[in-house]
């Protein structure tokens, strides 16, 4: 299961490298910082920076929390250069963590989450590094966008454009749609239906690159797993489905901006160990939230200047 995407960045003067994960649902970048309490698992488990070797280092100190879907830590902030992909952001705020609580952190993959959605959801206020990007000259274009591979065996796992796109990686027009809230990249989705259900009538979804899987909204939870003939099994704490009926497995189509985007059994079925298993995961809030499942089918642009999302069909 490719469950997170993640990338190269440096930070500080000389670079200090670091693997976060780009999350267009979170709005910080933060990483662990030295020296690591005794106490703090996931910070010895990962790269952390060291603010006495850089010389272009900040002080700030004000005291940072953050809390995700799942997973939350606290530290402070800093101040420091921190590139990414060759562009170098100027006295770029951040976030230092000193205590990363329970296991959501101890053995990512990732040292830390550079947050790629809307400014106003970001703690203390601190402008994100896109933001910052953007306003520095460093992109030409007011967007980035997502291109994520769904081949678990690839060595590459896909491919973030700052500041504009990548025409090798979709095919077609792009569909775009208003953010209809600034907080998360927000958008109505008109209509949502399998088997003939409805699953969504002009409600709210996301697009998140944080999120592995598709979230649905709690009232409709239980819905889509029937409608998809997911059957739960109190001994995996699971949805389950018949593995030999991949093939058979109902479409979801979700309407977005006039253009249908469909999801299909090998979309949504997680094979692991000889079991099958629904994609679909109860996202705790009343918006659906669509995730690296969706966004590995759907080349994804994040449209800064224009305030929308767009979706074009990957290759």
């Amino acid at each position: 299961m490719d469950d997170s995407y993640f990338g190269r960045i440096t930070i500080g003067t000389p670079p200090q490298e670091f693997l976060v994960l780009f999350d267009s649902g979170s709005s910080n970048l933060w990483v662990p910082v030295a020296p690591c309490s005794s106490a703090d698992v996931a910070c010895q488990n990962h790269h952390a920076y060291d603010p006495t070797a850089s010389s272009t280092y900040v002080a700030n100190g004000e005291p940072f929390a953050i809390q995700y879907g799942t997973g939350s830590l606290t530290g402070y902030l800093l101040q420091d250069t921190v590139t990414v992909e060759g562009l170098t952001i100027q006295n770029q705020v951040f976030a230092g963590a000193t205590n990363e609580p329970g296991n959501t952190f101890t053995d990512a993959p990732f040292d830390g989450i550079l947050g790629m959605g809307f400014a106003n959801i970001a703690q203390d206020n601190v402008v994100p590094p896109f933001y910052n990007m953007y306003s520095q000259g460093l992109v030409d274009a007011n967007m980035f966008s997502f291109y994520l591979t769904r081949d678990g065996s690839s060595q590459n796992g896909g491919e973030l454009i700052l500041g504009g796109v990548d025409p090798n990686h979709y095919t077609g027009e792009f569909t775009y749609v208003p953010v209809s809230q600034e907080g998360y990249w927000q958008f109505e989705i008109t209509s949502g239906i399998v088997n003939g259900v409805s699953i969504c009538d002009q409600c709210q979804g996301i697009a998140d690159t944080g999120t592995s899987l598709i979230a649905v909204p709690d009232n409709q939870y239980e819905n889509v797993q029937a409608a998809i003939g997911a059957v739960y099994d109190e001994d995996y704490n699971a949805y389950l489905l018949d593995c030999s009926s991949i093939d058979s497995l109902p479409v979801v189509t979700f309407t977005i901006g006039g253009t249908e985007f469909t999801v299909e059994g090998k979309d949504y079925v997680i094979q692991m160990d000889g079991m099958c298993s629904s994609a679909f995961e109860t996202a705790g809030a009343n918006f659906w939230i669509l995730g690296d499942i969706f966004i590995g089918k759907y080349y994804t642009v994040f449209d800064l200047g224009n305030n929308r999302v767009g979706f074009a069909d990957a290759k």
